[in-house]
């Protein structure tokens, strides 16, 4: 993903004017959201679903592109790039995103004499596995994932909507152990084993059996467990072997300095899983996407002076449904920290922040992402934190009347009697301006959204769908062409977020594009601009005349 980004942030900065641009791939699929993985094998998205830079959209803008070609080796002395089919390609700048490949652990039966897997064991990292795994998964009856990390948790989400069986053997003594403190780990254990996962923790697999396929594993504590297949999911390690062979500095991963240059060869960059920044390396989506905006900003020239001090480092996700949100560190490593925790692990909801001179260092919220936005935007811009620090645990909520008896727990309370209402916010804006709207957004904790592409021009028929939503004039938009994108949040979130959206597109020229806040039964009063016309318009109109 990092790789994809930089790409698309190069060229929303006319990078294709500099530089040709050449790219390989050992995929045959472009770009896509890794992320959503877990949401192909669950059924809930087609592969199609889950791609953001098909194939198309390299060459329509004017890349070379060599899908599902691997790249063999790199002849530095010669600036050149070897690859599978004896393809050569020189370069003036190389960008290393080859990311991680799933750890295997040494398990006694896993493989074939040939070296291959038994029938039935597969990894989760790529489209290709998680195809493999639901072609298996349409015939078998039980599956058992090594892994209570993020990624085989992911696994077992997708499996389990298939109606499998499904067991989690884990190392560590709860899941999710890197990113969760004991405390937290207990919550989300009992909440998955809640939805059907039976865990194995504290555990390891030693042996598989089977005579060409699966048919059960040995655990370190002696237990036998049956099984038709098996996901391994057990930790990633960077891809360095090109690396390596080339001569590049690497140690856990390629070593880069602020400039994202490898520190041996200024005309080799490393971004994402495969980079080593100042000792550490990440294996999140959002440190790479940053990573990827700092190289396109010197490259392209526009602003060769932008360099990467690190990534304050936070996760937001849905793990099996349940909220979880995971910012900084999880315990405290100064004597003058602060640490406040709430529990209700009845209702599967653990939350606990960590303050130094009054700013987050750490937080863990698990089952109510209610305070996620304001503990988000505080820790990305190192914010001190004013309110009293107990209230920073729950969500803010409207004032009730002076003379109303419960007044005290009006502003934050662990118990909202009623859920916060939502909105939907629509942006029609600018195409090159849509990288930098998806990145602030991301900023705030914001990254669930639906997006298109608005083809045509003038008044041709770029949007037919509003037309059956009800608009009962023409559907196209002046200023095109445009993308038009949807979020849906709290409306306590809105007007953060509008002032972010206008933030990354306004430039003061005509079509600069239009916002529209709707509430979620569809429609809106929206007034015409002209003060002589006193109209009001439903949504589905406003749009179809914009």
């Amino acid at each position: 993903m990092a790789g994809g980004r930089f790409v698309a942030e190069l060229i929303a900065r006319k990078g294709q004017d500099t530089f040709d641009i050449v790219v390989f791939g050992d995929e045959p699929y472009g770009n896509y959201n890794r992320i959503l993985l877990s949401s192909v094998l669950a059924g809930s998205h087609e592969p199609k679903d889950i791609l953001l830079n098909p194939i198309e959209w390299y060459q329509e803008n004017g890349l070379t592109v060599h899908a599902g070609v691997r790249v063999e080796g790199i002849d530095r002395s010669r600036k050149l790039v070897l690859a599978a089919g004896a393809i050569q390609k020189h370069y003036d700048r190389l960008v290393l995103a080859t990311g991680s490949r799933p750890f295997v652990p040494p398990i006694e039966g896993l493989t074939t004499a040939s070296g291959g897997f038994l029938g039935g064991i597969f990894v989760f990292r790529t489209l290709e596995d998680a195809l493999q795994i639901l072609k298996h998964a349409a015939n078998a009856r039980k599956v058992v994932v090594i892994g209570a990390g993020l990624l085989g948790l992911e696994a077992a989400r997708g499996l389990l909507n298939r109606n499998l069986e499904l067991h989690v053997v884990e190392l560590m003594p709860y899941p999710m152990a890197v990113q969760l403190d004991p405390a937290a780990g207990g919550v989300l254990r009992s909440e998955l084993e809640r939805m059907g996962i039976q865990f194995h923790l504290g555990r390891s697999i030693t042996a598989v059996t089977g005579n060409g396929w699966i048919e059960g594993v040995q655990l370190s504590s002696g237990e036998v467990e049956s099984c038709d297949m098996l996901v391994i999911s057990a930790g990633i390690r960077p891809n360095i072997d090109i690396a390596k062979q080339a001569g590049l500095a690497v140690e856990r991963a390629i070593v880069v300095g602020d400039d994202l240059a490898c520190i041996n060869d200024p005309s080799v960059h490393a971004i994402g899983e495969c980079a080593q920044h100042r000792g550490q390396t990440y294996g999140l989506v959002a440190p790479g996407l940053e990573q990827a905006k700092v190289l396109a900003d010197r490259l392209s020239r526009a602003n060769p002076q932008a360099v990467y001090t690190g990534s304050n480092t936070s996760t937001t996700l849905k793990v099996m449904g349940v909220d979880l949100t995971v910012l900084g560190k999880k315990e405290p490593t100064e004597d003058d920290e602060q640490v406040l925790t709430y529990a209700a692990p009845g209702r599967g909801v653990h939350k606990k922040i960590i303050l130094r001179d009054g700013r987050l260092t750490g937080a863990i919220l698990l089952g109510d992402s209610g305070p996620v936005p304001h503990l988000l935007r505080a820790f990305h811009k190192n914010e001190r934190l004013s309110e009293n620090p107990a209230e920073l645990l729950f969500t803010q909520r409207p004032s009730r009347p002076a003379n109303d008896a419960t007044q005290l727990d009006a502003f934050f309370s662990p118990f909202p009697e009623e859920e916060a209402p939502l909105k939907e916010v629509m942006a029609i804006i600018r195409p090159e301006r849509w990288l930098k709207t998806k990145l602030k957004a991301e900023s705030l904790g914001i990254t669930a959204f639906t997006h298109h592409r608005v083809a045509g021009r003038g008044r041709q028929r770029g949007l037919q769908f509003l037309a059956r939503r009800g608009a009962t004039s023409g559907t196209g938009f002046r200023f095109l062409p445009k993308r038009m994108v949807s979020w849906i949040v709290a409306e306590s979130q809105v007007e953060t977020l509008v002032q972010a959206i206008m933030e990354s597109n306004w430039t003061g020229q005509i079509g600069d594009g239009k916002i529209f806040v709707l509430p979620l039964d569809g429609m809106a009063k929206i007034c015409s601009d002209d003060p002589g016309i006193e109209t009001v318009e439903t949504a589905e109109n406003a749009f179809a005349n914009a």
